[in-house]
């Protein structure tokens, strides 16, 4: 375990230095995200002038949310970017290089590719969280442990869409707007909805487990309601690991030469 999370760290490294080997389109392209996402929650600031709570939601909510939600996001784009590339690398017979090594194949293709964009997500994550100016103790642990976890929700239903082209095929852009999809339901508040759609929000398009149960947790603490969001958030790592492994053992080789260096 060990030596795995040595290699996986390196390879991090490595894939966030190539992200940043050109320091004026890294910044540029960071700063556009942190722009962009400012001006979107500029949005939500002008809803909630006029509507003062939604669902009995208030407007500090929504920045939790908004925080989390693409804190959780940019993460993801740094630390696991290469799953976003993952069924175009099976559909390419391009996971061989991957396969030549002794190291855990999907963590060597979620540490292979490091986004700028990450970073301007992650950031302005963290601009809204702290924009909030609560001084609890529990508040910012809890906060960057949900940004973590949000993180591996986000990760493992890449897994798992990407993973389909196992035995699909050709669905990479399916996967890639059924992704999209999702980072974009993180950023509503799932109690807006009702009946078999807040069902979808928390099992097929996980955006409640991502945002709207880390929000209610910082509302009304309970231990045990922490335990049992972990334990939902890593059920979905575990569907990831067990979809992917399922499809490499139905994986036929792209007849590539060459290592990973």
């Amino acid at each position: 375990m060990l030596k795995t999370l040595d290699f996986y760290f390196s390879l991090l490294k490595t894939s966030m230095r190539a992200s940043m080997s050109k320091r004026g389109a890294f910044l540029i392209e960071a700063t556009l995200m942190v722009l962009n996402n400012l001006i979107f929650f500029s949005i939500w600031w002008i809803f909630f002038r006029e509507f003062k709570t939604v669902a009995d939601w208030r407007f500090e909510d929504m920045i939790v949310l908004m925080g989390i939600g693409l804190g959780s996001y940019g993460l993801m784009g740094i630390c696991f970017g290469g799953i976003k590339k993952l069924s175009l690398i099976i559909l390419n017979g391009d996971l061989d290089p991957f396969m030549t090594q002794p190291k855990n194949v999907l963590l060597h293709i979620a540490g292979s590719k490091s986004y700028a964009k990450g970073w301007g997500h992650l950031i302005t994550g963290l601009i809204l969280l702290f924009s909030r100016g609560v001084v609890s103790p529990l508040y910012i642990p809890l906060t960057l442990l949900c940004i973590l976890t949000g993180s591996i929700v986000f990760t493992s239903i890449n897994i798992i869409a990407h993973s389909l082209a196992f035995w699909m095929g050709s669905i990479e852009n399916v996967s890639k707007k059924y992704c999209d999809a999702l980072f974009l339901f993180t950023l509503y508040p799932t109690n807006i909805y009702s009946g078999i759609l807040q069902i979808v929000m928390f099992t097929i398009m996980p955006a409640g487990v991502i945002t709207f149960l880390p929000v209610e947790l910082v509302r009304n603490f309970s231990w045990i309601q922490l335990l049992l969001f972990i334990c939902i958030s890593m059920s979905f790592f575990l569907i990831a690991f067990l979809t992917f492994n399922a499809g490499l053992k139905r994986y036929e080789s792209g007849n590539k030469f060459g290592v990973r260096l």
